[in-house]
């Protein structure tokens, strides 16, 4: 049964945005607004061709499968659905009814490889298209922002700009960011300082997190300001959560507070300790490598414990981080009385993993690996090929 699509639903004034309206009161950036007419012109010709609504890796996917593999319930839920949409005119619950049929569609049709399944993707596809292109008309920033974003996954961004930025214009933090990224990769610092301190003073982390590196390492010419730092990682690791990038924020306060930097900051093991536990239990794999390695040598406080080093290494390895692979795979070699015993296998398996990603020590371990045949067969040839790979990386054993 096709999810019908009434075309009737989209006649002017049927789902009516008036009285919403979006002012923004930054006017750091206003440059980039000048020429409202032409923007909206390209925002315009952005939206002719739909985008392929490719199922995101993150950001707005969520599962969805109403009535399982029902088809006929499904059918029930979104005439439901429709019918709600269709006697308000609030722009966020078009919004959401947009989402659901374009995420819908990819779940509730994840496998349907049938002509039939094709179409009724499509068709729900198609219905959610035409509200975000009405609501993205009418200057709605999230309708705008999520276009952008599926327009860059298709990888066009041509099309994916004037949506950034008609959003970004719109006070949406996200949009403010990707065009502070697109700013920067250009080197043009000063528009991309500007959008990423818009989307900062919005609260979004990432945001504050590049701002902080950036006056930690005196990049996208900013002097160096350890003070300025600070206060942008402070604020980003105050709202870490796994979804945004404060959990790296944290990791670098760790690492100031360690070490410090006098006279703006002194060394403070306890909290430094602190935001690398934090950092390690937001599963971001470079806190969960130096904790377990902290564990492992009794740094920052920690007692020298197996069980923990071995958790967290494993943990960061899992994420594929490099060095806990490979530190993993010393564990396995040596073996932890009473914890792990000696497994070549696992040794070779986890040295691999660092090895696939350059990790130039592992590289010459797997070599070594191969030439004596611990945890794989002898292989002369293979130890060959891995020492020369690790000589080109840099290795001069």
């Amino acid at each position: 049964m096709s999810p019908v699509v009434n075309e009737s639903y989209y006649d002017e004034g049927v789902y009516s945005v008036s009285g919403f309206s979006i002012t923004s009161n930054n006017t750091s950036i206003s440059e980039d607004l000048e020429s409202v007419s032409i923007l909206t012109d390209q925002l315009q010709q952005s939206v002719q061709r739909r985008p392929t609504f490719r199922k995101p890796s993150s950001g707005y996917n969520q599962k969805i499968r109403i009535g399982g593999s029902d088809p006929d319930t499904f059918q029930t839920t979104l005439n439901a659905y429709r019918q709600n949409v269709k006697n308000a005119s609030d722009p966020a619950l078009q919004f959401e009814y947009a989402k659901f049929l374009i995420e819908s569609a990819n779940d509730q049709y994840e496998n349907g490889s049938t002509a039939s399944s094709v179409q009724h993707k499509n068709d729900l596809f198609d219905e959610g298209f035409k509200f975000l292109k009405k609501l993205s008309n009418a200057g709605y920033p999230d309708a705008q922002h999520y276009l952008a974003t599926c327009y860059n996954q298709d990888g066009d961004w041509d099309k994916a700009y004037p949506l950034f930025l008609q959003a970004a214009k719109h006070n949406h933090p996200i949009a403010s960011y990707e065009i502070a990224s697109f700013y920067e990769s250009k080197r043009n610092y000063k528009k991309a300082s500007q959008y990423y301190k818009k989307s900062a003073s919005q609260g979004y982390p990432m945001a504050m997190h590049r701002l902080g590196m950036a006056a930690l390492k005196g990049e996208m010419h900013m002097r160096k300001d350890v003070k300025n730092a600070i206060k942008w990682l402070k604020r980003a690791a105050v709202v870490a959560n796994k979804d945004n990038n404060g959990a790296a924020s944290a990791y670098e306060l760790s690492n100031l507070y360690e070490n410090g930097m006098p006279p703006v900051v002194y060394p403070d093991e306890l909290y430094s300790l602190e935001l690398l536990v934090q950092a390690a239990e937001l599963d971001y794999p470079p806190a969960q490598y130096k904790l377990g390695w902290c564990f492992e040598y009794g740094e920052l406080g920690c007692p020298t414990d197996a069980v923990q080093s071995i958790h967290w290494f494993l943990l960061a390895a899992e994420n594929n981080e490099p060095n806990a692979q490979f530190s993993l795979a010393g564990w396995y070699l040596t073996g932890a009385e009473g914890v792990i015993e000696p497994n070549d296998k696992e040794a070779f398996h986890w040295a691999s993993k660092a090895a696939e990603q350059e990790y130039v020590k592992a590289e010459y371990a797997i070599a070594y690996f191969y030439e004596m045949g611990i945890g794989i067969e002898k292989n002369m040839e293979e130890a060959m090929h891995w020492y020369r790979i690790a000589a080109e990386h840099g290795d001069e054993r």
